[in-house]
């Protein structure tokens, strides 16, 4: 009667295995990246392409009195219409002062997990305080989980995504004028695994 109740175990632990494996195919790849930074605020990142994930390493040389960062997220389509190629589109366009980052990011259901991942887990260090004081801050896990449910609808064969990330220091005396110490770019495709 044991031995029944262990194979039936096991039998139902595959099968929510294989059940939960199937919902989750899709995969973001990161293909390649870019980065322009400044003296005073470095940039260095990592392809890991057996995970398919990113690592960076940000130095910064001189506080940041209020950083804020640009992201854009860009769909470059690899479909023809009438033999011309459809012009890239921009799925994402958002600035955020770091300090606020949660705030906005609990709004954004489709990449709370993925921010959490980066941010909070597998030792990094990020901080996201105003001001960004010197120091080095480490992000070890860069990449968008399967089970981020927007990966399915974002799914086109052989197309390309890029993330464009610009990171200012905004100036604290008026809050508007800013001026760029950092620019990555990021270029992903996502694949299906199922």
């Amino acid at each position: 009667m044991k031995d029944n109740r262990r194979v039936l175990q096991v039998l139902l632990t595959l099968l929510a295995t294989l059940q939960l494996s199937k919902q989750y195919c899709y995969l973001m790849k990161p293909l390649n990246f870019t980065v322009w930074d400044t003296p005073n605020y470095g940039l260095e990142m990592k392809l890991y392409e057996k995970n398919n994930s990113l690592s960076s390493v940000t130095t910064v040389r001189k506080e940041v009195p209020i950083p804020l960062w640009h992201l854009v997220l860009v769909q470059h389509p690899s479909r023809r219409r009438a033999n011309r190629l459809e012009q890239p589109r921009t799925l994402y366009n958002s600035s955020v002062k770091t300090c606020e980052f949660w705030k906005y990011i609990r709004r954004v259901n489709a990449w709370n997990n993925a921010a959490k991942l980066m941010l909070s887990g597998a030792g990094s260090n990020m901080s996201l305080a105003c001001p960004l004081k010197t120091g080095v801050y480490t992000m070890n896990v860069i990449q968008i989980p399967p089970d981020t449910a927007i990966l399915k609808f974002m799914y086109q064969p052989n197309t390309i995504y890029s993330i464009r990330g610009t990171v200012h220091s905004l100036n604290p005396k008026d809050g508007v004028s800013r001026h760029p110490i950092c620019h990555y770019e990021v270029n992903a495709t996502i694949y299906k695994t199922c």
